[in-house]
């Protein structure tokens, strides 16, 4: 495994994709948060939990950033372990590239990508499982 500092363009380009993405996301969860509180009870976005009663792997991240926003990062992280930590490596490497103009490049050999996939599967794993059990 090789771990680099390279240089790179200041300002990342954001690919419309991502962008549309987030701003989906955002103006559903807007929507839920005015019909919660205009009906005065929690409207779920989860279809895997409506029509499952299981919640999906991303269960508790819009719970988890409204915790954000009112100051309580911890409860945020608790409500979902591996995407908060996630976001918080993707806000780290963007700060990076931002004030320094460098990007961190990690090389993997053949083998250790597979280690890495494998290892990325578990937590996966582990994290639905938690989010299952604990979160709800």
């Amino acid at each position: 495994m090789k771990i680099e500092l390279v240089q790179v363009c200041r300002y990342p380009q954001w690919p419309l994709w991502a962008m549309l993405i987030v701003l989906g996301w955002l103006v559903l969860g807007g929507t839920a948060l005015l019909v919660s509180s205009h009906l005065g009870r929690f409207v779920s976005l989860c279809l895997l939990k409506r029509f499952t009663g299981l919640p999906c792997p991303t269960c508790g991240f819009t719970r988890g950033v409204l915790s954000l926003l009112s100051g309580l990062p911890g409860r945020a992280w608790l409500y979902n372990p591996l995407l908060f930590s996630v976001l918080g490596l993707f806000v780290a490497a963007t700060g990076i590239r931002i004030f320094f103009a460098r990007a961190i490049t990690i090389r993997l050999a053949r083998r250790e990508r597979g280690i890495a996939w494998l290892l990325a599967g578990i937590l996966f794993a582990a994290n639905w499982a938690y989010v299952i059990f604990y979160v709800g």
